[in-house]
């Protein structure tokens, strides 16, 4: 067994008056951990299950790109460009709009590098010609399209909940960027 402190005799010297208590610490223990309270309002909060979301978009949406380029090629639907960048453009509706608006480039360069990549040229080769530009762009529309949704409906929300007198989520309280 190893020894992680210095052994502490069982019984203190003769003629000391030392306790036989443990020995303390050398490292002092972490503040406890949880929200503050100032002025009757929490100085943090716990994230919702709505930014733990848009945090997780573009992981979540490379790995959904790389089932849907698996499905395509495994059925055979890959050779059709049309139902493959319809499918990819749905695709990136969708994880562009739960994302945060920073990172939504990320989201359209990740989703138009698994289609370009994978579906337009086979072997994960990335390509610069009329259909690769056909399709970047179509996604980029794509993926600017469902973000600026997803933005309007945030804000109708803030607007509606503001008309019908419901508590409207506070910026300051948010754990991190509030976009």
């Amino acid at each position: 067994m190893a020894a992680l402190h210095h052994p502490v005799p069982a019984h203190p010297p003769p003629g000391t008056n030392a306790p036989t208590a443990t020995p303390t610490p050398r490292f002092p223990r972490p503040a406890p951990r949880g929200p503050r309270l100032l002025a009757g309002r929490s100085v943090r909060v716990a994230p919702t299950a709505d930014d733990l979301g848009r945090d997780l978009a573009l992981p979540v949406g490379a790995a959904a790109s790389a089932v849907a380029v698996t499905t395509l090629l495994v059925t055979g639907q890959a050779t059709h460009f049309a139902f493959s960048l319809v499918a990819f453009a749905l695709l990136t509706v969708a994880v562009a709009a739960a994302a945060r608006p920073r990172v939504v480039p990320a989201v359209l360069l990740v989703s138009w590098m698994f289609f370009d990549g994978f579906v337009v040229h086979r072997y994960a080769e990335l390509g610069w010609q009329q259909t690769d530009r056909t399709s970047f762009w179509v996604l980029t529309g794509a993926g600017l399209l469902g973000a600026v949704c997803a933005a309007a409906a945030r804000a109708a929300g803030t607007r509606r909940a503001r008309r019908w007198g419901l508590p409207e989520p506070d910026p300051s309280d948010r754990p991190r960027d509030a976009d």
